[in-house]
């Protein structure tokens, strides 16, 4: 890392962080002196988060940036199929999440999948259509899904039934702190075992304007809901409520480290880059933005997940062996004792936490 460039870096956000725009301006120039856009190593976030707080504050981006960015650039769902298929982090958390859902659903007779951000169902499908070739898929399923974009939740119907399996399918078009409570009591009366997987989705939950914590009330209303278990991924690190600075060096410390796992992965050059691109509008939105009731990427640390989770009620759980697949070089897969833990260069970088209800 460029310690000199490190250091214009956090003297920018400082500023900006201060309200002195000008002066933060002037730090950006002298960065960009220092920073090669044709270096896809380090230099390769700098330019990201250079870019961030440039349009934060209103300048001109300068055209060689751009040009550098257009270089790698393919359509988003691209970037995150790719990411999907070839990221350890996001990779090993989804088959690990899987088959801790697998254990909960696999040969009922009835059961009920809450998932929070389902997309376009490409996780729950996946298992479903494991658990049929296995023979062991369940003999009728409700599948509650929550996503604000309509047409993802016609296509998460489409994918779920293309796998064979009896289903019932809500689809609830709204984001998870908007749940009504209609929406609440289908969840309530849906066919046991309720199991709900949340994937990359509960750190986009904003406080309310009233200051209401919705993530911990959303946990409230989920162990009322009397659920057999929760399965959560999530990014470990802290973006939500911290200040700028503080969150510009969270932030710099995980990204930093998805993109060394990145450079260590055995994929050409162009995906390694496109893999990286994908992390752009994270970095705009987490330093990027200025309207901070605006910012989407609100990731927690891991500690804090387990401490919501048990104030509502719930009791994290260890993974058996059996969720746990082999991983070789270069990430790391560490069974703690209230999460799994996936990373790179001892530096945790993404946590899946199973829970269940704590006993009475």
């Amino acid at each position: 890392m460029n310690a000199h460039a490190f250091e214009m870096l956090c003297q920018a956000v400082e500023e900006t962080h201060a309200g002195r725009a000008d002066t933060a301006r002037r730090w950006l120039d002298k960065l960009r002196g220092l920073i090669d856009p044709e270096n896809a190593g380090d230099d390769f976030l700098y330019v990201l988060y250079h870019d961030a707080l440039a349009r934060r504050l209103g300048t001109d981006q300068d055209g060689r940036d751009n040009l550098y960015l257009r270089r790698f650039e393919r359509p988003q769902i691209e970037l995150f199929d790719l990411v999907a298929e070839h990221l350890p982090v996001v990779n090993l958390a989804g088959r690990i999440g899987g088959a801790l859902l697998a254990q909960h659903l696999a040969g009922r007779r009835t059961a009920t999948l809450l998932s929070i951000g389902i997309g376009s169902g490409v996780q729950e499908a996946t298992l479903l259509t494991a658990l049929a070739k296995r023979g062991m898929a369940p003999g009728r399923l409700t599948v509650i899904g929550v996503d604000p974009a309509v047409e993802s939740l016609h296509q998460a119907e489409r994918s779920l039934r293309d796998t064979g399996v009896t289903l019932d399918f809500h689809g609830v078009a709204r984001l998870a702190e908007h749940m009504t409570d209609d929406d609440w009591d289908l969840v309530r009366e849906a066919p046991r075992p309720l199991v709900m997987n949340a994937a990359f989705a509960l750190h986009h939950l904003r406080d309310s304007l009233s200051g209401v914590d919705e993530r911990s009330t959303f946990f409230a209303r989920l162990r009322d809901a009397e659920p057999e278990a929760v399965v959560l991924c999530e990014p470990d690190s802290d973006h939500h409520r911290v200040s700028l600075p503080e969150r510009f060096r969270n932030s710099w410390q995980h990204f930093h480290h998805v993109f060394r796992l990145i450079d260590a992965l055995d994929a050409s050059a162009a995906d390694r880059n496109a893999m990286k691109l994908f992390f752009r509008r994270e970095v705009a939105d987490i330093v990027g933005t200025a309207d901070d009731e605006e910012r989407y990427e609100r990731h927690e640390p891991t500690a804090r997940w387990l401490d919501r989770l048990r104030h509502a009620g719930f009791r994290p759980t260890p993974a058996p062996a059996s969720a746990l697949p082999d991983t070789a070089h270069p990430a790391f897969v560490r069974q703690d004792r209230d999460s799994v833990r996936i990373g790179f260069d001892s530096e945790s970088l993404v946590a899946v936490i199973q829970a269940m209800p704590a006993p009475a």
